[in-house]
């Protein structure tokens, strides 16, 4: 039956869902502009509804192939509970950020609050 595939409801979009965004950054960049690119990115969470959980600094690691011509790069995890609705808001942010050489945003799982 065609008709029995499920529906997506608006009040779907305004469920905080727990998400992990790994950012991959320029090794050159100090730790003064690194804390600067996290704090813009938690800025736009809270302005879309959401809150950062977590950061976690991985530090400057070698990488598995060069990227951008650079062979390391500083990795840095946010773990956030953030609408699905404000997932586009965010990667878009992301995206224009100088300094911010690939990404990753995984959902991890749903919680149980309405934003």
């Amino acid at each position: 039956d065609l008709h029995s595939f499920p529906t997506r409801r608006s009040s779907d979009l305004n469920l905080l869902v727990r998400y992990e965004e790994l950012l991959l950054l320029s090794p050159e960049l100090g730790m003064d502009e690194c804390q600067e690119i996290v704090g813009n990115l938690s800025a736009v969470i809270e302005r879309e509804g959401g809150t950062v959980v977590k950061v976690d600094d991985w530090g400057v690691k070698d990488t598995a192939y060069p990227v951008r011509k650079f062979t390391r790069g500083r990795y840095i995890r946010m773990e956030m509970d953030l609408p699905g609705r404000a997932v586009a808001e965010l990667e878009r942010n992301v995206r224009i950020t100088e300094g911010i050489f690939k990404f990753i945003t995984v959902r991890l799982a749903e919680t149980a609050e309405e934003a």
